[in-house]
This record gives C-alpha cells, structure tokens and sequence, in this order.
C-alpha cells in the first residue's frame, strides 16, 4: 500500500533538495486516494468476558491511521497531544486485547472500569498492536497533582501504575471548565488502592471532583473505542459498529420513582466519550409509563408518557425506545412525577 510505503527511506537521507523520482509520485497519488478510505478505524469485536480483538485477514486487512484521540470539543477531529506521528498501519491477521495477559493494561484491572483500547504502533512498526488504557475522574487537585476518583465517583481510586511509568504521555481533559484540554505528565504514584496520583506542568487546570480525562500514551497510537469491565471485572459483551456501540444485553441506568429533575451520573453506563445516550423507559406491574428528560434540569426536552397495555411482554408493560443528548460530565436530568415502578435502560451510546 502506497501510505505505508511513504515517506522513502532516501528523502530522510543527506542533506539539502533530494531526488524524487517518477515512482515517487504514483507513491504520493496513491497515499492521498488511500487516504479517504479509511478515514473510519478498525472496528473492535466482543470475544468473552476477558477479551476484545480487531478483526483481519489478508484479503480485509485491518487499516488505521494512528492520529490519536478524539476532540471532545469538535466531532469528526482529533487530539494527537503531538505524540502521534500520524501514519498509516495495516494488519492482516487479527490481533487480540486479552486483559488477562501481564502488560495488556497500563495498572491493574478494575472492576466498574472504562478503559480506552488503542491501536499502537512503535516508529518502525508496519503494523499495530492493542493495549487497554483506564480512564480517569477527577478527586481532588492540589497544586497540578491529580488525586483520582472512581467512575461511579463514590470514593478514591489507585491503579497500580508503575511509578512514574506515564511520564511523557499527556492528559486531555474530556468534560468541565478545562474540555479540551492537554498537559504533559510529569509523575504518577504507584498506588494500587484509593490514593492514586497524576502530576502535569505547564499552566493549572481547572478541575472539579467527577471530571473526567484520558492519558495519551508517549507513542504512536490510535483510539479505537471504549469497553467496560462491569463489577465483576468482566467484559460487558458489546457491538461496535463504527462509533455507535450496543450492549447485548442493557443495563439499568435509573430505576423507581423521581419526584423532579434530578441529574443522573452515567459514569457506569455510557463512557465519556459518548454523545448520545440510547436506551428505552420502562413500566412495571401496570404503572403508567413516565419519563421526562431535561438539559437545563427546568425544561423537558423529551417526554415519553403511556398507558401500558394489560398483558406483559418481556419482563414489562409497556416500553418507549428513545435517544438524547448526553450532557458535559456524562451526565443527563430525568423526572417520572415521583411515579413507582418505573426503569430506565441503556442499550448502548453514540460516540
């Protein structure tokens, strides 16, 4: 493939204007037509409770270009905290995140985890490799040293890095006064319980407890999605096409009766990363069904509300599948009128 093969190992040679030959250009024509078609990154695949992999074989070659994380601030465009070189990897057999495996995760394995799966790729690799990265909450800042948090942002949290092992890599910040932003890593603590610790240079930030931030890793690296290992430190199966991903089986997200709009963390449900929640309202034992959802927390922007039938189906009475945006913080306001029995489920989020 042409953008494998750029640049020529001769124009990084010598000094001073290089010959570039007529080959070179069906090289350049080839690499920017190449370039359009794989603007989309391999998909990842559910294999058990322990494993994801990226799908190849040698006539459907998975191909990526390694550009780096996604923008939290503008869909479609990317963060490469100038670590990624930004070329072209293909691979032709499968390859395997096992979180089972000593060195598929930066830390230790966490139960209620999200964690980032990049595709990575070392200056001289031709082809890519998959490694698990957590993602993180805020605690607490003092003076640019980050205590971290849990994702259901109920207590502190250690993940078992090497000490000082993410020197170098960069934390973008995904929600909160601070969206957008990156900084350099300057130390980490090696705490494996609920004191863990990320120190950044540069300017302060402006954190707050339960913001949320990725660390992008000090190589060539590509986003590829996000999995969740639920509270038994399992693999929630999943499909991924593209950047809608779908649980085979949903999950609860709210559950009872709200009596006004309350602001519901989605930190265990939908990853920080998603745009839009997608799941359905639920009524139980003949209840009217009731959902309302709000953005400001005063206003509802959508509203699902029904006699359920007399007879149930599946578990229910009655059922209304619906979409909505996801607020900054991974968050969204809900209201049923204080009315028993009711349930929300995720069926999986939209990136």
């Amino acid at each position: 493939m042409a953008l494998i093969n750029l640049p020529q190992a001769k124009w990084g040679s010598g000094t001073g204007r290089q010959v570039i030959l007529k080959g070179d250009f069906d090289r350049i024509e080839q690499a920017v037509l190449e370039s359009f078609e794989i603007g989309q990154a391999p998909c990842l695949e559910y294999q058990d409770s322990a494993k994801v992999r990226a799908n190849a074989g040698p006539d459907c070659k998975a191909r990526v270009m390694l550009c780096g994380f996604p923008s939290p601030l503008h869909g479609g465009q990317w963060v490469d905290g100038g670590l990624a070189d930004g070329r072209y990897r293909e691979n032709s057999t499968s390859v395997t995140l096992d979180f089972a495996v000593s060195g598929s995760l930066w830390g230790t394995e966490k139960s209620h985890q999200w964690y980032c799966v990049y595709a990575l790729a070392g200056a001289n690799d031709t082809t890519f490799f998959l490694k698990g990265m957590p993602v993180m909450r805020v605690s607490s800042q003092a003076t640019q040293v980050i205590s971290l948090r849990n994702h259901g942002n109920t207590a502190n949290i250690g993940y078992g890095f090497t000490a000082n092992e993410l020197v170098e890599a960069q934390i973008l910040v995904l929600s909160g006064a601070s969206r957008g932003m990156v900084r350099l890593i300057t130390a980490n603590n090696d705490d494996n319980g609920t004191g863990g610790t990320i120190t950044y240079g540069g300017s302060a930030l402006t954190l707050a407890q339960g913001d949320w931030f990725v660390v992008l890793p000090n190589t060539n690296f590509r986003y590829l999605g996000m999995v969740l290992n639920d509270a038994a430190s399992n693999l929630a199966p999943f499909s991924q096409e593209g950047g809608r991903f779908t649980y085979r089986s949903p999950r609860e997200a709210v559950s009872g009766a709200i009596n006004g709009y309350t602001l519901i963390d989605l930190g265990l449900m939908a990853p920080p990363t998603a745009r839009f929640f997608e799941g359905y309202a639920a009524a139980l034992a003949g209840y009217d069904l009731k959902l309302a959802i709000s953005y400001d927390g005063s206003n509802p922007a959508l509203i699902m509300h029904g006699t359920p039938p007399t007879v149930e189906f599946q578990g229910v009475r009655g059922a209304v599948p619906f979409s909505c945006r996801i607020l900054d913080g991974n968050c969204f306001y809900v209201n049923n009128e204080n009315t028993a029995n009711q349930k929300v489920k995720v069926t999986g989020w939209r990136e």
